[in-house]
């Protein structure tokens, strides 16, 4: 090896030790603190209901595990009314395409809810390319996300994002209701 392979080999773990660390703790918090603002919706959005006895709702935990997060306890949502049984459970927040997803079950089907930038609409794919292990250089004007709750609607082979608002949600909801 000659010395400017090795100031090269140098160079290169140098570069690598200063990239960002991911402070798993923060995000496994953020995660959380999600999950709460999503669940504090709906009892928002269910409180008539569950004034006049029509609704009620429950609440126990589950464990999950994910990679670097390690296993952490999360409150797995269900609602009753008119005969029926929803579950709302978070599957994670180490997923692809999101930074976290919620599905609410139904007996007749199941709708999935997850954290996408405020202004997405749909399933984007970004590609990441790296020669002999170094990483070239990111677009600049890529902006931090605006994380927010959406709807996905898959319509044959189209994946859609709809705002997570009142008339949306009940709308979703009598969808696996009704079948």
């Amino acid at each position: 090896m000659s010395k400017k392979d090795f100031e090269d080999l140098l160079k290169k773990h140098e570069s690598k030790s200063e990239e960002k660390e991911i402070d798993w703790q923060s995000q496994k918090d953020e995660w959380l603190a999600f999950i709460d603002q999503f669940y504090n919706t709906l009892e928002q959005w269910l409180s008539p209901y569950k004034e006049q006895g029509a609704v009620s709702y429950s609440y126990k935990d589950l464990q999950l595990t994910e990679e670097y997060i390690g296993t952490y306890t999360v409150k797995v949502m269900t609602v009753d009314f008119a005969g029926q049984r929803l579950t709302f459970e978070p599957i994670g927040t180490l997923l692809i395409g999101t930074k976290g997803r919620i599905d609410m079950e139904g007996v007749k089907g199941r709708v999935q809810f997850i954290l996408a930038d405020k202004d997405s609409k749909g399933m984007k794919v970004s590609v990441s390319i790296s020669i002999d292990g170094e990483k070239q250089k990111e677009k600049k004007n890529q902006k931090t996300p605006d994380w927010t709750w959406k709807i996905v609607l898959r319509e044959s082979r189209k994946v859609s994002f709809v705002e997570f608002n009142e008339e949306n949600f009940f709308d979703a909801l009598m969808e696996i209701v009704n079948g």
